[in-house]
């Protein structure tokens, strides 16, 4: 069940992405900013999902501090104009209720501490993600 989930969410956010192909002309141009949000980032999240094997409390000022960047990077793409694709992959990314870094960060929350083998399979479904996000900003056109 749990892996059927996680390939319809990346179906869905693979989906936004090749939606470009036929919107280019009315999505955002490509902005320098919105790429390196996603890629710094993408290396945040990873080096601190690593971390969960340790508890949620003491790591949680660290996961509190990326949660805001990444909200801001969010925020940053919502606010875009033409930019409601890439705004999504964002909003996906953080949602507590999907299978990517919200609710990496929700499940390590209830879970205290995660072992090795979940943070791995989590951490590809959230590579995957900001992969995604990341391939959308490139294939933007540059003014």
């Amino acid at each position: 069940m749990m892996n059927r989930n996680v390939h319809s969410s990346l179906r869905r956010v693979a989906f936004l992405t090749l939606l470009i192909s036929g919107c280019a002309p009315r999505i955002a141009p490509y902005s320098e900013r919105a790429y390196e949000n996603a890629t710094r980032l993408k290396a945040e999240a990873l080096v601190l999902m690593d971390r969960a094997t340790t508890s949620y409390r003491l790591r949680e000022p660290e996961i509190q501090q990326l949660s805001v960047r990444v909200q801001a990077a969010y925020e940053y793409a919502n606010g875009l104009p033409n930019n409601q694709l890439s705004a999504e992959q964002w909003r996906m990314l953080i949602a507590p209720d999907e299978l990517f870094l919200g609710g990496y960060f929700a499940l390590w929350q209830r879970q205290d501490t995660l072992m090795q083998g979940d943070i791995d399979a989590a951490k590809t479904n959230v590579r995957k993600a900001f992969d995604e996000i990341i391939r959308l900003e490139a294939a933007k056109i540059r003014k």
